[in-house]
Formats: structure tokens, sequence, C-alpha cells
């Protein structure tokens, strides 16, 4: 080694034989070259007996972040050479994707779907700002009250489907935590996931509307597995078994 970088990289003190300046600083530089080394050797070998190269994820906006995240996480210990590519939908069905395209997925349930492993279902209550004009009535508002202000939904953008509803009353927000903001600000109103503004309910900044009806909405979420070809590596069966853990089961 010495004659190939010509510096000495040990020097003796008394019977030890310890690195030298350069000899650590070079150390230093190819450690990481050395770990990432190993790295590819040991995934190597869990691509040999099976292990997914990666796992394609898409998951649903409503889908809480506490469940997802902690799944992630456990995956990563469990598999950690398994390479996650995750993307965010907004509300899509799995009518609404290629087949090919994902090897799990948590989408919107279409109604009337059989055989559907259902994982969560997402309450949406009505609700505005403590300082939207709506939160001050105090009867249930009628249809035409409700259409004198704006109303924001939790939705992507249609290329083909591009106009506004309710002569450009509705806000389409692709992610929760614009929606949330939204209402927050006082702009508009909308049904938004309880779980997320749970905090602003009890604190008395956003209050429940007092619909005659339609008040809270639910959203079925379902875990889609890609069955062409079928996704059963070890690695991709235990990151769906993670993600169908409900709230109130350990991880």
């Amino acid at each position: 080694m010495r004659e190939a970088v010509g510096i000495d990289l040990l020097e003796h003190r008394g019977r030890r034989a310890v690195l030298t300046e350069a000899g650590a600083a070079l150390l230093a530089e190819v450690t990481p070259l050395i770990e990432d080394l190993v790295r590819v050797e040991r995934r190597g070998r869990g691509i040999a007996r099976g292990d997914a190269v990666r796992i394609r994820l898409l998951v649903d906006t409503l889908f809480p972040k506490e469940r997802l995240f902690a799944a992630l996480g456990r995956i990563a210990k469990l598999y950690p050479h398994a390479e996650v590519h995750l993307v965010e939908t907004v509300r899509l069905t799995v009518q609404d994707l290629p087949a090919e395209s994902f090897d799990l997925a948590i989408l919107v349930i279409e109604p009337g779907a059989a055989d559907v492993d259902r994982i969560a279902d997402i309450r949406l209550v009505a609700v505005a700002s403590a300082t939207h004009p709506l939160s001050a009535h105090t009867r249930p508002p009628t249809r035409a009250a409700l259409a004198k202000y704006p109303f924001v939904e939790i939705r992507g953008y249609d290329a083909a489907d591009g106009k506004q509803t309710r002569q450009g009353r509705c806000w389409r927000m692709s992610t929760v935590e614009s929606a949330i903001d939204a209402v927050r600000h006082g702009l508009c109103y909308g049904w938004l996931p309880l779980h997320l503004i749970e905090a602003d309910l009890q604190t008395g900044s956003m209050h429940p509307l007092r619909l005659q009806r339609g008040g809270a909405r639910h959203v079925p979420l379902g875990l889609y597995r890609n069955e062409a070809p079928p996704s059963d590596d070890a690695a991709t069966l235990a990151l769906a078994r993670l993600l169908a853990i409900q709230p109130e089961e350990s991880l």
C-alpha cells in the first residue's frame, strides 16, 4: 500500500504501529467507499434471495402520515437494501392508474368494489374558521347561504375536466395542508380530515358547520397490490402488512 500511494501510512511508536497524519486522512476518504462496497455486496445477496430491488408505492394524500412513516421506518430497518419509491396521489382509484405503475398502492375505494383490503376510513367534516361568516349561523345554513362563499376540495386537477363547479366557487387544492390553511385563514369552508384538525376544533379556531345533512363524509382507502406480475417478495409483503396495521395495533 505504501508503494502504491508513495507515502508512509504507518509509523512505529514503541511496539505499536499507528497511522500517520496522511494515513489517517486517506483512511477517512476510503472508509465511505468501503462501506458502499459492503452495502452493494449485501444488497446483491438480498436480490439473489428474491428481495425487491425497489418498491413503487402510491399513497393517497388523505392517508394518515403517522401510519405511513411508521411503516416506512420499520421497512428501512428490516430491509435496508430495498428502495421505496413513494408517490403521493390525490383522490385516485385503481381504475385511474395503469397496473404496471405500482407495486403497492393506497387508493380511494370505488363504490361497490369487492375484495379490497380496506385499511382506513377517513372522516371529513364540514368546518369553517371562527372568523368566517358561516360560523356565526345559529341555525343550519341553507344551500343559498353556502353558495355565497367559496368551498375547498382536496382533489387533483383533471385536464379533461378543467371546468369549475358552482360558478367558480370551488377551490381545488392538491394537498391537504393547503386546504386546511385556506380554511384557517377564513377564505373558504370545506370538508377536512378530522384527524388533522382536531386541535383547531378543540381550541375553537375552527367550528363545525351545522348542516342539515352531509356535515360528515367518509373516504374509504384500500390497499392494492400489483397482480401482474404479483408483488410477492418478502419486503413488499412486509410493507403491505405494516401499512395495513390499524392505529390501535402495535408495530
